[in-house]
């Protein structure tokens, strides 16, 4: 990205968490969180800045709705993925919508718990470079660190952490251990 892309971005980095709260409904799922949402709009304020020309007119509503269909395609894509992963029988239909839709269930709770971590750990094998920091940032997480300790722990911007995250969290989605623990 050139300077001016960077500015961009820097100056309007703040609309991604605007359209999230105003036009985003957050589920109670997995890798359908806010953490989830803002790293994908963060990857879709970039490539908004890097297709934007400024005779386009003003840069935010241009970027607004880079993040939003950003947002939108991803929640099709895990939907899509979804309904093509998970085969049950109609009563473990009903529960399973249960759990989707009830906002009592702590997911946190479920994904800590040591098969989850295993297999996670396990994952983490497969993946170098960026996804295997993502993957390690995604474990520092799930043990309660925030986006600043783990930014701070691999001496980077948390810009950076979300980023990992977000690449990692697109290579686990395709995980058949996860999805089964997920899901």
């Amino acid at each position: 990205m050139t300077d001016y892309q960077d500015a961009l971005v820097l100056e309007n980095l703040d609309l991604v968490n605007w359209v999230i709260r105003t036009r985003i409904s957050i589920p109670n799922r997995p890798l359908l969180t806010y953490d989830d949402f803002y790293a994908i709009g963060c990857e879709a304020i970039c490539r908004a800045a890097l297709k934007y020309q400024p005779d386009m007119g003003a840069f935010a509503p241009f970027a607004c709705r880079y993040i939003y269909n950003a947002i939108v395609d991803h929640c099709r894509a895990m939907n899509y993925r979804l309904e093509r992963s998970v085969e049950i029988s109609e009563d473990e239909n009903a529960s399973l919508l249960d759990m989707l839709t009830c906002t009592s269930v702590d997911f946190d709770e479920t994904v800590t718990d040591a098969t989850a971590m295993s297999a996670l750990a396990a994952c983490k094998e497969k993946y170098n470079g960026v996804a295997r920091k993502g993957v390690e940032a995604i474990e520092m997480k799930l043990k309660g660190y925030e986006a600043t300790e783990i930014a701070k722990h691999y001496d980077t911007s948390v810009n950076n952490v979300n980023a990992w995250i977000s690449r990692a969290r697109s290579k686990l989605r395709n995980e058949p251990a996860l999805l089964e623990i997920l899901y």
